[in-house]
């Protein structure tokens, strides 16, 4: 695997796609909560034929590692063991900087090559380490800065995109809880199958919206909700 790191908007993302253009066939496993796929996941994807296929999806439940970096490790390494061995594969990261963590995550991955895009810190910070190959690169001229508020925008519209065919549903939900908060539906290996945002709840039973229709076998809050007036329900 090659993982790539640096800064947010060093053009990471951009990198990522051009080296699957190239390969043909590969896999992605994009470690991005705030500016990923989904908002709140990791997401393993195949890439095929100039396309992305979703394979599996981990909760993280924040749009950042910050405050909850040994989840994040674990979704991680599990997505990652997913990835059939021999196949070339990239990690597309965060724009998180903090050395330990980064090191944690390398450790945890053991990517074969490690390219950080325009962090002279976090390069020296790795790069001691004997035993990993770590390169230092410019950030792309063509990556552009956002906004916070294009970034709040762009985290809105993927959730928005994935409640699009979401219906109500009941499931057993233990108090305290809170509605507008959003949960992860999670599948018997602890897998993420969807979101449910809580509309109600009541002598321990949560009215959801939800896109997913089949079994659930845990709920679990996260930091995340979605108080918009565009969301169904």
């Amino acid at each position: 695997m090659l993982l790539l790191l640096g800064p947010t908007d060093a053009g990471k993302t951009t990198l990522a796609l051009r080296l699957l253009e190239r390969a043909g066939e590969a896999h992605l496993l994009d470690l991005d909560p705030g500016q990923g796929a989904l908002p709140g996941t990791f997401t393993l994807f195949r890439y095929r034929e100039g396309s992305l296929t979703p394979v599996r999806r981990a909760l993280v439940g924040a749009l950042s590692p910050v405050g909850v970096e040994a989840k994040a490790l674990v979704a991680a390494l599990r997505l990652a063991r997913l990835i059939p061995r021999g196949s070339p594969a990239i990690g597309d990261t965060d724009g998180l900087l903090d050395p330990s963590y980064r090191l944690l995550q390398v450790d945890a991955l053991a990517p074969t090559e490690v390219l950080i895009l325009g962090s002279e810190a976090l390069y020296q910070a790795l790069s001691w380490r004997q035993d990993l190959r770590v390169r230092l690169a410019k950030p792309l001229p063509e990556a552009r800065r956002k906004t916070a508020a294009e970034r709040r925008r762009n985290r809105l519209e993927r959730l928005l995109a994935h409640f699009q065919e979401a219906r109500p549903r009941a499931l057993p939900l233990k108090g305290p809880a809170e509605p507008g908060r959003l949960y992860g539906l999670l599948d018997g290996e602890g897998f993420f199958l969807a979101y449910g945002k809580l509309l109600a709840w009541e002598g321990g039973e949560g009215l959801f919206l939800t896109p997913h229709e089949g079994e659930v076998a845990r709920l679990e809050a996260t930091r995340l909700s979605l108080p918009t007036p565009a969301l169904p329900g």
